[in-house]
């Protein structure tokens, strides 16, 4: 075991997130006139206007002259997470895409005769599990805690020599009961991204607690990482702006957004001081990112 002291200082240092008020429209170019291969004209809502502006630089980034952001009469709206996907079904205006919406708030806002879809918050189970093996090949064991409407429903078939298994926590004061019991029984722990049940408390509970019984955890995201997660796909801003960009331009092929879903574009983090302390670094970063391309 090396430098346990230093680890459990990272891990001390987790914080949890600072909930955002309300969501402004981007306020953005003026209003052009339409023709056939005419830009499609976006509006942007966001818990604030600095979320707002930050995503429409990273949208502009990427597509370039194909969209335009607008702050009225537009063909279609881009809400960036629940509220701000709530708010804009509210408005009853043009077709909606919620951007990082928890999937179990989509499955309740998304109906039938809704002109919505939505990008889930989050990263998939098969393209934790990718990286998981890639790092850990010698795992045979591996588990994973989720909640009761957890963004991974089903599991995948186990390779041979390979186990999963899912527990469900049904609330966050049980989660330290389970992890007692169950860690002892797995090589590996994996975390899907559930804002609810692993928030900062969580964080500090889950990785002290797998530490000290020498279980490396994989996900659920960056914030997990720095905090003492051996490794991480996460969903960065650019990475949601890419999805963005994908589904408006799906939408003008189809006439209609495709069915709600993960991103599709994902960023790698490393913990390079937590991945020394299980004698796996240094990490070779890019079979892991050929990985995160290779994966929907």
């Amino acid at each position: 075991m090396r430098r346990a002291w230093g680890i459990a200082l990272l891990l001390l240092g987790v914080a949890a997130g600072a909930a955002a008020l309300g969501a402004p429209v981007l306020a953005a170019e003026p209003s052009a006139g339409r023709g056939p291969e005419a830009p499609v004209r976006l509006s942007v809502r966001a818990p604030s206007t600095e979320a707002a502006d930050e995503f429409a630089d990273a949208l502009r980034a990427l597509a370039g002259d194909t969209l335009r952001l607008v702050d009225d009469d537009a063909d279609l709206v881009l809400a960036l997470g629940e509220q701000a996907f709530r708010d804009a079904l509210a408005a009853e205006g043009p077709p909606v895409l919620g951007l990082a919406v928890p999937r179990r708030a989509a499955d309740q806002l998304i109906t039938d005769d809704c002109q919505c879809s939505a990008i889930w918050q989050g990263v998939p189970l098969d393209t934790q599990l990718a990286l998981l093996r890639a790092l850990l090949p010698e795992a045979r064991r591996i588990g994973i805690l989720r909640a009761p409407h957890s963004v991974w429903r089903t599991l995948p078939a186990a390779p041979p020599g390979l186990s999963l298994e899912a527990v469900t926590v049904p609330e966050p004061s049980r989660l330290g009961a389970l992890l007692r019991r169950h860690l002892p029984e797995w090589d590996a722990l994996l975390l899907p991204e559930d804002h609810n049940l692993f928030d900062g408390g969580a964080a500090r509970l889950v990785l002290l607690t797998s530490y000290r019984q020498r279980v490396p955890v994989v996900g659920p995201d960056g914030a997990y990482v720095r905090a003492g997660s051996v490794a991480s796909a996460r969903v960065l801003l650019t990475d949601l702006a890419a999805a963005a960009r994908d589904a408006v331009h799906a939408h003008q092929r189809l006439g209609h957004w495709p069915a709600p879903g993960f991103a599709g574009h994902y960023s790698l983090a490393v913990n390079e001081h937590v991945a020394g302390a299980y004698d796996l670094g240094p990490v070779d970063r890019a079979p892991l990112e050929r990985i995160l391309e290779a994966t929907p």
